[in-house]
């Protein structure tokens, strides 16, 4: 999850960054097997599992919104390249481990999932079609990610191509959220941003023909 260009050597923030990271990852792991073995706090358990769900919304949402702006002009003003691919890898990576976690978590509590009903999308036992939408996310962001990870074996325009389900996913994770009750203005921002965002890409896009046929300025 390092947020520098590829073989780039790590500063120390970075590796005070990745410590503090594998430290969270670790901690939440721990939570997850006391609650497991049934020995974590009352309620702990279930609070864990609404704040994994919900930051790693927030992340993937931050991320689609980074992505879609990521090629603007208004952006790349502003941020370097490295540092705007960069900030959307970790938050995309971040996203990722907190909806694992956040499935992880559905399998422990009062009302736990099995297995397969986490896994595989229709076979839960309650609130089949929202849970469904959040497994089919789950999968679907793992495809995006393992998309970009692989992208010099699958080609560059099929990764990006890939890369573009990161959307539909982020749309079943709203309905998701919304579906198990969970409706409220944390869930509309972040549409609207994501929305807001890739209505920005759509201008920039339609403007890019109009720069190219522009005449150069003239050098006197």
């Amino acid at each position: 999850m390092s947020a520098g260009p590829p073989g780039a050597k790590p500063g120390r923030a970075q590796q005070a960054a990745d410590l503090l990271t594998g430290l969270l990852l670790a901690l939440l792991i721990l939570a997850w097997g006391m609650a497991y073995k049934g020995t974590l706090a009352a309620g702990w358990g279930q609070s864990l599992l609404l704040q994994t769900g919900q930051v790693g919304y927030l992340l993937l949402a931050a991320s689609c919104t980074l992505g879609a702006l990521t090629c603007t002009p208004w952006l790349s003003r502003v941020f370097s390249r490295h540092l705007r691919s960069g900030w959307h890898g970790v938050l995309s990576g971040f996203a990722l481990a907190l909806g694992a976690l956040h499935g992880a978590f559905s399998l422990v509590g009062p009302r736990p999932l099995s297995l397969p009903g986490a896994l595989v999308p229709g076979l839960a036992g309650l609130q089949t079609a929202a849970m469904a939408a959040g497994t089919l996310a789950l999968w679907t962001l793992a495809a995006v990610y393992l998309s970009y990870a692989l992208r010099n074996r699958l080609g560059m325009r099929a990764s990006r191509t890939l890369h573009l389900l990161a959307y539909p996913a982020f749309a079943a994770c709203t309905l998701h959220a919304v579906w198990v009750g969970h409706p409220g203005p944390l869930y509309i921002l972040a549409s609207l941003a994501v929305g807001t965002a890739l209505a920005l890409r759509l201008v920039a896009l339609s403007l890019a023909p109009v720069r190219l046929a522009l005449p150069a300025p003239r050098r006197d």
